[in-house]
This record gives structure tokens, C-alpha cells and sequence, in this order.
């Protein structure tokens, strides 16, 4: 274990050189870079509206619109609420969609602290609280996937369906620890001093991060890469969600949690290239499982394969 957090270590001191070093050679691009700082905000689109809510002692930025039952959209790392912005003209005829920024990233505030997923989950249960509605759709993608579980797990009466997209649940044996092993960015995020080495220069990080867990390569559009790369460039936006990736309270809570069954509907939606093993693993904690499968895909499902995704939520959340 000490060796093992000596790599780590020694592994951000080099990124660090590096990116010094290529900052003096190329300092254009990093003034470039820059700019995203003071970049404009993606726009929703039409019917949705761009609004805040102070929940849980943290400013929400989220995304709303359309008509029906709340249907709520979890982004994960490193995305936000732009993640979803190809579903949300479809889904948004059949629900309220509600689509927000984490704590951490975007418009949303970036305290110190409360990044452990409970917590998150409970920004986002007040505000629907605050929006005035008792039970919800919810799914999550990636860190909000983890989100959404927690959100699910806390408040089960709350819950009429939790869809589970391309992630796994911290704790959850075996597939935590034999993911965890192989997924190196986890490691790196969660170093004390990463989002000093890369603060300032995400593009990089991004522009390497994106491919490498894509099947589809350049699945995203322009317009994707540049709100993902502005949200995550914001002030403090780096070091803020680099903290989602401290799972050790997460794991704790999660063993607390798993020791009650989900008995509501819950989708685990994985795809074929980067997690085949989600529905075995969603059995271990839900006891009502339907798997869909996103064929020809990596991590990115909803960029990857839209219409594939579209289709897998629209059948189980409108499913009677």
C-alpha cells in the first residue's frame, strides 16, 4: 500500500513537470485555455430555463423544463447538466425534466466540503423538496450514478424509479475493487495535491480523458467538449470534483445501505465495452433489476449512442 501511494505520488509530481514544461513552450495554448474561465454557460434548449435554489447550505445550478412527472438527470465526471442536453427535447414531452449541476462543478457552489455521495444525494433531495414534488424518477451517469444510488437508498418511499448508467456503487463487491484496480484516473483524482497540477490546464486532461474510455471515438460535438471543458475550468470547479472521487466515506455508508434491498424499479443500464458487468452487480443491491444493455459503446453512452439510451429510459421510466 505504501509503495502503491508512493507511485501515486511520484506519478503528480511528473504530470506536474510536464505540464509546466509544455506550459513554457506552448503558452498560447494554455492562455487559451484560460479563457474558458470567463466562457459563456451553455444555453438549455427550448422549453427549458436555467435556474437556482439554495439547498442543503450550497447554491444548485439546474436545468428545467417539459411537462409530467419529475424525472431527475444526474451528470457525472466530467460532464454536467450539457450531458443531457440530446435527450432532453424528447423526454421533456413526457416529464419535467430537472437536470442539475453537482456541488463542485458549473454554476453550482464549490465549498470545501460535503462531497461524500450521501451528502450530494441530499442537495438534490431538498431541492425537490423545494420544487415542490414528494417522488421522482431519478437516473444517474457515472459519479451520478453513485448519486442517484445514494439518493435512492436514503429515501426509497421517495423513489418511483432509479435508472443506473455506466458506473458501479463504491463497496460493492467483488466488481468495486477489480474496477477501482484498472480505473487509474481514481487513484490520481483522490491525490491530495492532483487538481493543483492540473488546475488551469483541464483542456489537457479532457482532451486525453474523453478517448480514453470511448469506443466511439469523437463522439462528442464541439459545442460538448467546450461546455465540458468550461464547467470543469471555472474557479474551483478542479479541486471540487476532484473530491468526488474520495470514496472511503462512500464506502461506508454504502455497506449501511446495502443492507436494505432497493425494492423499487431500477434499470442498470452498462454498456457492452466498459461495464458488461452492471446488471450482476445492481442485483447485489436491488431486488427488482431490469438490464438494458448499450451495444456498440463505451463509457459515454448517451454521446456514443444516443438513441440507444433514449430509447432504454423512455421504455422502463414510461413502463406502467
Amino acid at each position: 500500500m505504501k509503495t502503491t501511494n508512493s507511485i501515486l505520488k511520484i506519478t503528480v509530481m511528473l504530470i506536474a513537470f510536464t505540464f509546466s514544461a509544455y506550459t513554457s513552450f506552448s503558452r498560447n495554448v494554455i492562455d487559451h485555455a484560460a479563457t474558458t474561465n470567463v466562457a459563456k454557460p451553455a444555453l438549455p434548449p427550448k422549453g427549458f430555463s436555467s435556474q437556482y435554489a439554495i439547498v442543503n447550505g450550497v447554491k444548485i445550478h439546474y436545468v428545467i423544463g417539459g411537462h409530467g412527472a419529475p424525472l431527475m438527470l444526474v451528470d457525472g465526471f466530467p460532464q454536467n447538466w450539457y450531458m443531457w442536453n440530446r435527450l432532453l427535447p424528447e423526454l421533456s414531452k413526457h416529464f419535467t425534466v430537472i437536470a442539475p449541476d453537482l456541488r463542485g462543478v458549473g454554476e453550482s457552489g464549490k465549498p470545501q466540503g460535503g462531497y461524500d455521495k450521501k451528502n450530494i444525494a441530499i442537495d438534490l433531495h431538498e431541492l425537490v423538496k423545494k420544487l415542490g414534488y414528494n417522488k421522482i424518477d431519478i437516473a444517474g451517469h457515472d459519479i451520478g450514478m453513485m448519486v442517484a444510488w445514494a439518493y435512492a437508498a436514503q429515501f426509497p418511499d421517495e423513489v418511483n424509479k432509479l435508472a443506473l448508467l455506466d458506473a458501479l456503487i463504491p463497496g460493492v463487491e467483488p466488481v468495486w475493487s477489480q474496477v477501482k484496480a484498472q480505473a487509474w484516473w481514481f487513484g490520481f483524482f483522490s491525490q491530495p495535491h492532483s487538481a493543483e497540477a492540473v488546475e488551469g490546464r483541464m483542456n489537457f486532461i479532457l482532451e486525453d480523458f474523453f478517448p480514453a474510455v470511448s469506443f466511439v471515438q469523437n463522439s462528442f460535438t464541439p459545442q460538448e467538449k467546450a461546455e465540458f471543458t468550461r464547467a470543469y475550468s471555472v474557479k474551483g470547479a478542479t479541486r471540487a470534483s476532484f473530491l468526488w472521487f474520495v470514496f472511503e466515506q462512500d464506502i461506508k455508508d454504502n455497506q449501511e445501505f446495502r443492507k436494505n434491498k432497493l425494492a423499487m424499479p431500477v434499470l442498470a443500464m452498462g454498456s457492452d465495452h466498459f461495464a458488461p458487468f452492471l446488471g450482476a452487480h445492481v442485483r447485489l443491491v436491488a431486488s427488482n433489476v431490469k438490464v438494458c444493455t448499450i451495444t456498440g459503446s463505451g463509457h459515454w453512452n448517451v454521446q456514443e449512442q444516443t438513441g440507444q439510451v433514449q430509447k432504454g429510459l423512455l421504455d422502463f421510466f414510461m413502463e406502467k
